[in-house]
């Protein structure tokens, strides 16, 4: 028998033999603590509300940038008579080709 063998049954009935000393009472005040913790009412926000959020803000956003849309839209410089024009001259070109 190997050396290893026969260390392992020793030390087993020395661990067997050997008494815990501490002290393994609760200390005071611990059942009232976690007796306390477990009967707090603790609210977490819901994912629906921080949907809501945020999609909130995304709709504000998007506002803000359909507004400076159209206003860029109207402050372009572009009148109505040159798209006229425009489109004109491209159907005349079109109907000449052909």
């Amino acid at each position: 028998m190997n050396p290893h063998h026969e260390a392992w049954p020793r030390l087993t009935v020395i661990a067997r033999r050997a008494r815990d000393e501490r002290d393994d009472a609760a200390p005071y005040g611990f059942a009232t603590r976690v007796a306390a913790l477990g009967l707090a009412v603790r609210t977490l926000p819901s994912p629906r509300l921080l949907l809501e959020k945020f999609a909130l803000r995304g709709l504000f956003a998007a506002g803000a940038l359909s507004v400076a849309a159209v206003a860029y839209g109207f402050t372009s410089g572009s009148s109505e008579a040159e798209f006229d024009v425009l489109a004109v001259d491209i159907v005349s070109e079109v109907l000449a080709e052909s």
